[in-house]
């Protein structure tokens, strides 16, 4: 099942070419492309993604730092609490990242629930993480993102 819904992303997901956000193909060529790149294991990649999205993010707002939150797994419970808890307090400055939102069916919608969210207006899929956004002066954009 992993192996098709991989396949379809594939499909979909696009680099650096077409991608008509400044921030976001900058965040790309800059970060998310050269880290996928690197030939280490999974969980060095994503460690590295998250630390240098959250440093690129912090250099992009005037605020200056941002709050990066890891979710690991997504289920009916901790969507309740993102639902519920954290995304009405979800700031310009707040990064919501979803660890392995294609792990199952169950996250698999979960995850297309969130990018749906009004509340959520950048949101960026990766297949392995997802990254959520919140800027209420935006427009509403999902981008979804393979190494070239």
């Amino acid at each position: 099942m992993r192996l098709f819904q991989k396949l379809f992303f594939l499909l979909q997901a696009q680099t650096s070419h077409g991608l008509h956000s400044p921030s976001v193909f900058r965040l790309y060529t800059e970060v998310i492309n050269p880290i996928m790149n690197k030939r280490i294991s999974r969980k060095s990649k994503t460690d590295e993604l998250i630390q240098g999205i959250s440093l690129f993010y912090s250099r992009e707002i005037d605020l200056g730092e941002v709050f990066p939150l890891v979710i690991p797994h997504l289920n009916p419970e901790i969507y309740q609490q993102i639902d519920q808890d954290l995304l009405p307090k979800a700031q310009t400055n707040s990064i919501l990242f979803i660890l392995n939102p294609y792990e199952s069916t169950l996250s698999q919608d979960i995850w297309d629930t969130l990018v749906d969210d009004p509340r959520v207006i950048h949101s960026i899929d990766l297949f392995d993480l997802g990254i959520l956004r919140f800027n209420p002066l935006a427009n509403k954009q999902h981008f979804m993102l393979k190494k070239s």
